[in-house]
């Protein structure tokens, strides 16, 4: 008798021991075709434990867990089965309301138009009521939310609160998706080199559907970033990141319903104007960017540092991911 009590005080305490150690933690991942939204998962993982889970974005209605998550929803949320955007992968059956098994924060959350009808169904109100207040990250989005009496606030990208451990900069502009009309506006302004990248996956990595090497490549991306003496693009989740890594940016283009409470934050212009000399931007001596986003990035950074201490007293601390490495350790 003594030693079935003994064995079964063992296994509890195996077993105890073992829930102790699993992640209880979990953040959006992506397999789109584009790198800003692995930017964004990024800023999620520097607040939560070490091998918290993954959940791809359009999985999250169908995720199942053997244990409750905790689980950053951040990012726009946009793909249904009738809005479908890929054709190597198929669509899930259901997009709206998210798994019972994740605990959501929502926070530096987008809808886009597409999405309303099933994020803005019955029961997908109800789903957000139930876990309010919802940290928006646009002001069309907290309009949204505001017309259903849905308790929520404007809480800007979680991209805004990346650091930047650099102090030297390289002699190098960044021309990130914009036209090659304004590539040669940029060229014909100044004798600094200026490379041309993208935020498109590559398609060998899109394919692969891997979610490390999708991190490793937006990590790849946030490395020049911080090195850069300034950047320009047509991009919110390059423009947003440079604000944070303290990196000169402007941001070009006509901006949308993902752009407000959001443009006003950098630099920025029409590429009409950009094309006709009409900016302020000086490419060889680039002006420090606004602070205008710094009391958004503290607010993130205290809410999701406390939500992550009252699930998991001990862990709420913004860890430092070192973007000059190739890989993520997780």
């Amino acid at each position: 008798m003594n030693k079935l009590l003994h064995l079964l005080v063992f296994l509890v305490s195996v077993s105890c021991n073992t829930y102790g150690q699993i992640s209880k933690f979990g953040y959006i991942s992506y397999s789109t075709t584009n790198i800003g939204d692995d930017i964004q998962t990024i800023a999620a993982m520097r607040f939560l434990p070490k091998k918290s889970t993954p959940i791809d974005r359009e999985s999250i209605a169908e995720f199942s867990s053997k244990y409750p998550l905790h689980v950053i929803v951040n990012g726009w949320f946009m793909h249904t089965k009738n809005f479908w955007w890929g054709d190597h992968f198929s669509a899930p059956e259901i997009s709206w309301p998210p798994s019972a098994d994740i605990i959501p924060l929502f926070i530096s959350f987008h809808l886009t138009p597409r999405f309303y009808e099933e994020a803005f169904s019955e029961e997908g109100i109800d789903y957000l009521r139930n876990h309010a207040p919802i940290g928006a990250r646009d002001l069309t989005t907290l309009e949204e939310l505001q017309k259903r009496d849905i308790p929520s606030y404007f809480s800007g990208c979680l991209t805004l609160t990346l650091d930047n451990p650099e102090t030297e900069r390289d002699d190098i502009i960044y021309a990130v998706d914009i036209p090659e009309s304004c590539v040669q506006q940029i060229r014909s302004c100044t004798n600094t080199p200026v490379e041309v990248i993208t935020h498109g996956v590559p398609l060998e990595i899109y394919l692969k559907r891997d979610h490390r090497d999708r991190l490793s490549h937006a990590k790849n991306i946030l490395k020049r970033y911080q090195k850069a003496k300034c950047v320009v693009t047509v991009r919110l989740h390059a423009a947003l990141p440079c604000l944070a890594l303290g990196t000169p940016v402007l941001l070009l283009g006509e901006p949308n319903e993902r752009f407000t409470g959001l443009k006003n934050l950098v630099r920025h212009c029409t590429i009409e104007d950009f094309l006709n000399g009409n900016y302020d931007f000086n490419f060889d001596t680039p002006q420090e960017n606004k602070k205008d986003y710094l009391p958004i990035r503290d607010d993130l950074i205290n809410r999701v540092s406390e939500w992550v201490a009252k699930n998991k007293p001990g862990t709420a601390h913004v860890q430092k991911i070192d973007f000059r490495s190739a890989s993520l350790s997780r």
